[in-house]
């Protein structure tokens, strides 16, 4: 990374923004598995190569987008219809089969499990790129002369590479509202496969009507999103996250960490349904691990923590590294961090972790909604100098007080 940067201590880190630049207008939009989201990765790979340290590339199976995953589950659903209203029992008997089995698809999909069905439309390739930094403290040294320390555990400081893709759904009127489409959604399914039991009643069949006109607008408004949507150059999401992680690996390869092993992990196809880190989990022992995911860091908006998971896991973040970031708050009033309930209403990185048990939060700048959220307006020149310091700052601050805490 080059540019003008601030500061030089443990306390005040060299903040670049260079990178957002460079992968939002250099490389452009970087929709998952594509050759623009491979480019992304080997220019963060380099990167990070130019600080010293060793770097993995882990390719996976992935998709382009979500909207096949979730069209596929709510055109189960809508089966579900006529097949109920037949007179023939075997198509009764298999329409209920077919509400059902949409239900348990996105009950699948919302918890992350690492085996479903949904998996076989994973046709392409992405990849994640990571990178481990061990504490310094008594031990031995390495090849470098620094002195290490056995690790007594790992923060992971998350950020996803790929771009999204815009549509009806993400216009700046609906985003407000993401979160609650999206549970009503999911609502829709499950009223939806219960009208087998509910259908004898006035009321369930009522409630089934409704639920199958939202599942419609639903999948309506997904297949616009893959048909007429455009490509999002992506600065502040998450341009913005992946420059975070580096100014970070940066200021860390320089004052190591005492205690904690700080490993850097930029992941793929986040934007289709945070499959690089679901495979990361899933290929990675990271039990007891930290995970600090920044996500649309660079927005000019205040700086947040998120204390829920908006995604359909519904997960409440980790109540330690919440404390610990409301004691950085205390201790740094100028970085105005706050908690935030709200976030996008999609997944995020860290909500795979939370939805398995694990201990994560993300870092945002937001007030209401998300500026520019999957728009073609999300470019660099929208993006706020201060604001991205602040969290780069924020960062710094909350990383230490974690190796500390433990």
């Amino acid at each position: 990374m080059s540019g003008s940067g601030s500061g030089g201590s443990s306390l005040e880190p060299r903040v670049d923004s260079s990178l957002i630049r460079a992968l939002s207008d250099g490389i452009g939009p970087r929709p998952p598995t594509s050759n623009r989201e491979q480019v992304a990765a080997e220019v963060i790979a380099a990167e990070l190569e130019e600080l010293g340290l060793t770097v993995e590339i882990d390719e996976f199976d992935s998709q382009r987008s979500f909207g096949p995953t979730y069209l596929s589950i709510f055109g189960l659903a809508l089966l579900a219809w006529p097949l109920s209203g037949s007179s023939r029992m075997w198509a009764r008997a298999a329409g209920g089969v077919s509400g059902l089995g949409a239900a348990a698809l996105g009950a699948a999909e919302s918890s992350f499990l690492p085996r479903s069905p949904l998996n076989l439309l994973r046709k392409r390739r992405s990849r994640n790129v990571w990178t481990a930094m061990d504490p310094s403290g008594p031990g031995s040294e390495n090849s470098s002369g620094n002195v290490l320390g056995k690790p007594r555990h790992t923060i992971c400081l998350v950020s996803h590479m790929d771009s999204s893709r815009s549509g009806w759904m993400f216009h700046p009127a609906v985003t407000p509202h993401l979160g609650k489409l999206v549970a009503g959604a999911g609502l829709a399914v499950m009223v939806n496969a219960l009208g087998p039991l509910t259908g004898r009643f006035r009321l369930g069949r009522t409630l089934r009507r409704v639920a199958r006109v939202l599942i419609a607008a639903s999948a309506t408004i997904i297949l616009e999103r893959e048909l007429r949507g455009k490509d999002v150059p992506g600065a502040n999401d998450n341009a913005s996250g992946v420059a975070a992680c580096l100014n970070l690996a940066e200021h860390f390869s320089r004052y190591p960490l005492e205690s904690a092993r700080l490993v850097i992990l930029i992941t793929g196809s986040e934007e289709s349904g945070a499959i690089g880190m679901r495979e990361f989990l899933r290929k990675h022992d990271t039990d007891g691990w930290l995970f600090v995911n920044f996500d649309g860091v660079s927005a000019d908006a205040p700086l947040r923590v998120l204390s829920r998971e908006d995604g359909p896991a519904g997960s409440k973040a980790d109540p330690g590294m919440l404390g610990a970031a409301a004691e950085v708050g205390e201790e740094h009033p100028e970085l105005q961090a706050r908690p935030l309930r709200d976030g996008s209403g999609l997944p995020y990185d860290a909500t795979p972790v939370l939805a398995r048990g694990g201990r994560a939060i993300t870092i945002v700048n937001q007030e209401g909604a998300i500026p520019d959220y999957h728009w073609p307006t999300d470019t660099a020149d929208r993006v706020s100098e201060e604001s991205f310091g602040r969290a780069v700052k924020f960062a710094v601050a909350l990383v230490r007080k974690l190796d500390q805490k433990g």
